[in-house]
């Protein structure tokens, strides 16, 4: 049998307390590597267009919502048109490029005929938001259109309505669905009390996104139908409708220097704040940056 060297056992001990000696990684130096951050391949530093979304209650309800509000806010009053346009000035520093509003986009036609009467002169701004923002502001901008986005869910749902027993609805998660009921009555009656940039302000905050989201889940949701998933199927038909509003807010961006203000409904937000924030087309701006004056 061949014998090792003399030094063979020195260098196989060096070895042994080499790696005795070297020491092992901390957990918080581990923990550090696994999250290194992905590269990127997504161009998160390139310039992107910039979209700003003011959820809003609706000025003149036209009470096509489930919950229906108790409580009214003159809009046209004195008071609240000192409100309003202190509104339009705060908006107007985001220097929007073009301005979308909830109007279904087929009615595009009519929309511009309301608009170009309201520039002319040849008409008086009625209560609704569309109006006394939308149309206020661009034309403060000097814009010459605003955008409808809105639309409706793809016909495939519709028919599912019909199988909805709405007794059935009412008693389900009779609990939770009081509960929300409670909370909508409550931002319904703190729009009286607040001036219009304090609640609007207040309504677009992630902490009533996430609350308003979770109305998604109960009620409606589980209503089982005859393969047990007819609610979840009617909530995507909520979900298919905001995609497609998204979609039409891509149709409007046509490089990365547009700065888009929407103006829709706060029930809208949930969806629309995470497909645009998640979006490697957008940099969302918080509306509530620009939300920091009052009309008093």
């Amino acid at each position: 049998m061949k014998r090792l060297p003399r030094l063979a056992p020195l260098l196989m001990v060096g070895t042994l307390l080499a790696c005795a000696s070297t020491p092992s990684p901390k957990p918080a130096e581990a923990a550090a590597r696994s999250e290194e951050a992905p590269p990127d391949l997504l161009g998160a530093n390139e310039p992107k267009a910039r979209l700003m979304m003011l959820g809003t209650f609706h000025f003149k309800d036209a009470g096509k919502d489930r919950y229906r509000p108790e409580h009214a806010v003159d809009v046209l009053s004195p008071e609240r048109q000192r409100e309003v346009e202190a509104l339009v000035d705060a908006l107007a520093k985001f220097q929007p490029t073009r301005i979308a509003v909830e109007m279904k986009a087929h009615k595009q036609a009519v929309l511009d005929a309301r608009y170009q009467d309201y520039v002319a002169g040849r008409a008086e701004l009625t209560a609704n938001e569309i109006d006394q923002v939308g149309f206020r502001l661009a034309k403060k901008l000097g814009h010459a259109k605003v955008y409808a986005i809105d639309a409706d869910p793809h016909p495939m749902f519709f028919p599912l309505f019909d199988n909805v027993d709405e007794k059935q609805v009412a008693s389900l998660d009779a609990r939770w669905q009081e509960r929300f009921k409670s909370l909508y009555a409550h931002y319904d009656a703190l729009k009286t009390r607040q001036s219009l940039m304090e609640h609007l302000r207040y309504m677009n905050s992630p902490e009533l996104r996430r609350q308003g989201h979770g109305s998604y889940s109960i009620g409606l949701f589980k209503v089982d139908g005859e393969d047990g998933y007819l609610g979840a199927d009617l909530r995507a038909a909520w979900y298919d409708r905001n995609l497609r509003i998204f979609r039409n807010l891509q149709r409007l961006t046509s490089s990365p220097e547009e700065r888009i203000l929407l103006i829709i409904g706060a029930g809208h937000l949930p969806i629309l704040h995470f497909v645009a924030g998640t979006s490697p087309e957008y940099e969302v701006v918080d509306v509530r940056d620009y939300l920091r004056g009052d009309a008093h």
